[in-house]
């Protein structure tokens, strides 16, 4: 999900594009609008952050703190994460290949290099608020069909760890779903593993639908040692609440607010892999509370091929595992 264009792309971590620094020199300055949630990492002395990853439409930094870990500074056709920066231009005009040796965040501006990016204004993420009311049953049911037809298959290692997912939050035992979170944390490829952002799913939609957010918010607490820091930062973000506009016009549309294709499509659209694994945080959920508020528990779908032959958990094996998912069958 980092790092990425709206409609997809990739993260290079580490990758110097010299003919893309030279934005401007440390006294020109570039405006962009922070997010509210991470602008009191501007508050405060300037001190030393580090490059952790650069695209040409994002540049991430690690700000040693604690609550808020990475701060994106993004070009306005980015993704908006829920902890960015975003800038007037786009990656067309101006690359963010920025893989500086130094940077810093504090005294009401960030620097990369020879750069430097001061807040003009703000923009608030979107956050999911907190309800107890149960999503449309007839809208999940929807949802698991639409998933299995339009996402990407999860490769073996993960499916079996969303199953043991979807198990715990039948139960409704704080202690399953707290093991089973755990299992997924950090699991799978790339700066946004498959297992966080499945995560990211559960907690968004446990907050908006009353699920075991608590359990799920104690699974990731220690994600920044467990997982890579910019897919914990996002960990973080969710367990407030705070998510990318797709995941939230999409979990509005799971009530009834807009129609749930497009919607789902949208959400795909985000990363490679991201918005597929995110959109399975958010169905496990919302099987599990479709089916108490009902009181169907009988007939909760816990293993997915139970629902019907391939029907939301395709499995991948052999060539097209490797082709998709190489880190995961190293």
């Amino acid at each position: 999900m980092t790092g990425t264009p709206a409609g997809g792309g990739s993260v290079r971590a580490g990758v110097t594009r010299p003919e893309h620094v030279h934005l401007g020199t440390v006294s020109h300055v570039h405006l962009g609008t922070i997010s509210t949630a991470v602008a009191p990492l501007l508050h405060g002395p300037f001190r030393p952050a580090r490059v952790v990853a650069a695209t040409r439409y994002a540049v991430h930094l690690a700000t040693g703190d604690r609550e808020l870990p990475a701060l994106a500074v993004v070009t306005r056709d980015a993704i908006r994460l829920p902890n960015a920066l975003v800038l007037p231009f786009s990656s067309a005009d101006r690359p963010l290949d920025l893989n500086a040796p130094w940077a810093g965040v504090g005294a009401g501006r960030v620097v990369i290099g020879p750069v430097r990016f001061e807040p003009e204004a703000s923009w608030t993420p979107p956050r999911v608020q907190d309800a107890s009311s149960p999503p449309d049953p007839a809208r999940i049911r929807q949802l698991t069909v639409l998933l299995d037809a339009l996402s990407q298959p999860l490769p073996p290692p993960l499916a079996p760890r969303l199953t043991d997912l979807r198990h715990a939050l039948h139960t409704d035992k704080s202690s399953e779903v707290l093991r089973a979170a755990r299992t997924l944390v950090g699991l799978g490829p790339g700066l946004t593993p498959s297992g966080d952002d499945i995560l990211c799913g559960a907690l968004l939609a446990s907050r908006a639908w009353g699920g075991p957010l608590a359990p799920l918010s104690e699974a990731v607490a220690d994600a920044t040692l467990r997982t890579p820091l910019l897919s914990a930062a996002l960990l973080r973000h969710a367990v407030r609440g705070e998510c990318v506009p797709q995941a939230h016009a999409f979990l509005r549309s799971l009530r009834g607010d807009g129609a749930l294709e497009p919607a789902l499509r949208e959400l795909l659209a985000v990363g490679h892999h991201s918005g597929g694994d995110l959109a399975r945080g958010v169905l496990a959920v919302g099987l599990s509370r479709a089916c108490a508020a009902t009181g169907d528990r009988d007939d909760y779908p816990v293993n997915y091929p139970r629902l019907k032959p391939g029907l939301a958990a395709r499995v991948i094996t052999g060539d097209d595992e490797a082709r998709l998912h190489p880190a995961l069958t190293r």
